[in-house]
């Protein structure tokens, strides 16, 4: 059986593993953003409207890293939360509320 500590530890991991992720994402999507605006102002300045076709595409594709960056940080606050759980609850209620929180996270990635 792990440690309380070994469990901390493990969870900050996590933690960081996540919010190196997250700001990739975070990242991402700017420089996805600031290309449409690009095109966006090159359709303005050069009078060629064709350049405003790709701002449509890629504010389309800005929902699927926000989705994935409000889920990071979902996941992120249910982890941060578990160490409470840990050591604020008796352990049989520990393991309960553990077990909800790891069945909810896998719900949520389907």
């Amino acid at each position: 059986m792990a440690t309380l500590k070994q469990i901390i530890d493990r969870i900050d991991d996590v933690l960081k593993q996540n919010k190196r992720i997250e700001w990739t994402y975070i990242f991402l999507t700017a420089v996805l953003f600031m290309a449409g605006i690009a095109c966006l102002i090159v359709a303005l300045v050069s009078g060629k409207f064709g350049w405003s076709l790709p701002p449509v595409f890629t504010t389309g594709f800005l929902y699927w890293p926000l989705k994935e960056i409000k889920y990071i940080r979902q996941k992120n606050i249910a982890l941060a939360t578990t160490p409470m759980l840990i050591t604020k609850l008796p352990e049989e209620k520990a393991t309960e509320e553990i077990q909800k929180l790891i069945q909810k996270l896998h719900e949520s990635d389907k």
